[in-house]
């Protein structure tokens, strides 16, 4: 007997044939997305390269010697919309006192709707498009937003935070780096 369209149910939500392709697609993404280079990492690749999306090339050698904030985000991720104001103003507040900012899309995120959402939001700090995934898989970051990804003047990668960060949070954990540049 054919299952194909048939709801399950036991004694949960009920789960699609589609519902359980999507979870499957998701989970196989997570894995693949996700290299063992990681594991070991803890340093920023100095040759990693952000695509901003005014065109202009970032690379990770120029951004050594102040600390760096990387956000991963998506347009359609409601938490990382609405974080978005405070972190503009974070970054007002604390960009003229070393700190860098970039706004890393996912790589499912359309660039017609960051560069979109980037006017919406008018954001000040460099938004980057990763199209083919490369940086994340550079960074071992699951395809799960938001993300943060804390860098130390040096290089060093001293905080991965998943899920929204309470800006006073943020700001204290950023505080720190700053006094030491």
């Amino acid at each position: 007997m054919p299952v194909s369209g048939r709801r399950w149910h036991n004694g949960g939500p009920h789960i699609s044939d589609c519902d359980a392709m999507r979870c499957l697609i998701a989970c196989l993404l997570v894995l693949v997305m996700m290299p063992a280079a990681r594991a070991g990492s803890d340093r920023l690749p100095e040759d990693l390269r952000f695509t901003v999306v005014d065109g202009r090339p970032l690379d990770g050698a120029a951004l050594r010697g102040q600390p760096l904030l990387i956000v991963f985000w998506a347009s359609t991720c409601a938490p990382c919309i609405a974080e978005m104001p405070e972190l503009s103003a974070l970054y007002k507040e604390l960009h003229p006192k070393g700190l860098e900012l970039i706004a890393l899309a996912m790589p499912y995120d359309p660039p017609n709707r960051v560069m979109a959402a980037r006017e919406v939001l008018r954001l000040p700090f460099p938004v980057a498009i990763d199209i083919n995934a490369t940086v994340v898989r550079r960074l071992g970051v699951p395809p799960q937003t938001p993300q943060f990804l804390l860098v130390d003047a040096g290089g060093q990668i001293v905080t991965v935070h998943n899920g929204v960060w309470p800006i006073d949070e943020l700001r204290a954990a950023l505080l720190p780096l700053l006094a030491d540049t």
